[in-house]
């Protein structure tokens, strides 16, 4: 958990529904997964446990991306200040920089025992299958960050037009979330065992490819 917050135990139930509902989401879709699921896989004597903490499965999903939010800023919003500092000082940080600031925290997130690997694809599943309601929520908890990212890639990024530097934010964003959700099918890929993209080489190479997407030449429209 963040460190901010009270230390989290086995027998808090907010916690434990949320990382239940976390995991069952993650593996299963949340069409696939009930209330009462949720109670059960979290082992809460009270049957409406979900409901009298969250309302209703919408409120359980704002919760978890909240929870989401909490883990990932606690690595991102001090180099992301930092960041900021040295544009008001007159300074313009690389885009490689910036975006690493972006990058790491997923690559921490990945490496949490106990929920980082669910969390990942929970978002890889958002990003894919999801209602207006729930893209509502995920998108104004992700504003604010995406927003302050955008800024500052407008000051390392001067000739690149707006809405191309803000579409490839959201590719990078997309394909980052993606490439960790899926590391744990990558015994069997097309090319063999490529589980060695967990290693530190390999996960450069990865944040190369996608820093080139962020920095490459924008193609003229055909005539």
């Amino acid at each position: 958990m963040n460190s901010a917050n009270a230390p989290k135990t086995k027998t808090d139930t907010k916690y434990n529904l949320i990382l239940s509902a976390l995991e069952l989401f993650a593996e299963n879709g949340i069409d696939a997964v009930s209330m009462r699921t949720i109670n059960n896989a979290a082992g809460t004597r009270n049957a409406s446990a979900v409901h009298y903490h969250f309302g209703n499965k919408i409120g359980i999903i704002e919760a978890i991306i909240a929870f989401i939010r909490e883990e990932l800023d606690a690595s991102r919003l001090d180099a992301l200040t930092a960041l900021e500092r040295r544009v008001r000082n007159g300074e313009r940080p690389g885009c490689r920089e910036i975006m690493w600031a972006a990058f790491a925290p997923y690559y921490r997130l990945h490496n949490t025992p106990e929920y980082g690997k669910h969390a990942l694809r929970f978002l890889a599943r958002l990003q894919i299958d999801m209602s207006p309601e729930v893209r509502d929520i995920l998108n104004r908890d992700t504003q604010r960050i995406a927003h302050r990212f955008d800024a500052l890639l407008a000051r390392a990024l001067p000739d690149l037009p707006d809405n191309i530097r803000r579409m490839r934010y959201i590719y990078f964003w997309t394909l980052t979330v993606q490439m960790f959700a899926g590391s744990g099918q990558l015994d069997s890929t097309i090319f063999g065992d490529l589980r060695t993209c967990v290693d530190e080489e390999a996960l450069q190479r990865c944040f190369d490819y996608l820093v080139g997407g962020i920095e490459g030449p924008v193609t003229a429209r055909p005539a």
